[in-house]
């Protein structure tokens, strides 16, 4: 079985770093990169390959695809696995929530062939101050 690991970088200070299996799918990356952020799984989200403006990415992974909302030429976060689009080295941003529009650089670090038959999804690690999700943006009182 093909362990995949992975650096996520949100805006600021943070990283995680995490580990999956090969024959899981896109949508269950997208869970675990949200885990690690420790933000709720609550909004749509894309993985697209355009790093500077997802707006302008030719390949696109879509919630939206798959709950029948996608534009023409979206693909399947749920059909399609990691081990069929994921190489060591990819990088590809991680755009979460669409109203916030969270922009999370994620690259494949490493693939690893092991005997265990069991899937994995695990945090290993995180570093710096994960960002809030819902940070309270309301304006001092006036006086």
């Amino acid at each position: 079985m093909q362990i995949h690991h992975f650096t996520l970088t949100a805006p600021d200070d943070f990283s995680a770093k995490v580990a999956l299996s090969g024959t899981a799918s896109l949508y269950n990356l997208a869970a675990l990169l949200i885990k690690a952020v420790g933000f709720d799984f609550d909004h749509c989200f894309e993985f697209c390959d355009n790093l500077k403006d997802p707006y302008r990415s030719k390949t696109r992974y879509t919630l939206f695809h798959d709950i029948g909302e996608g534009q023409p030429g979206d693909r399947s976060v749920k059909k399609t696995l990691v081990q069929d689009v994921v190489k060591p080295g990819t990088r590809f941003c991680f755009r979460f929530d669409y109203g916030d529009d969270w922009m999370f650089l994620v690259r494949s670090d490493s693939v690893e062939t092991v005997a265990a038959k069991r899937k994995v999804s695990r945090v290993l690690s995180r570093s710096g101050t994960p960002p809030e999700q819902h940070p309270d943006y309301e304006e001092e009182p006036e006086e």
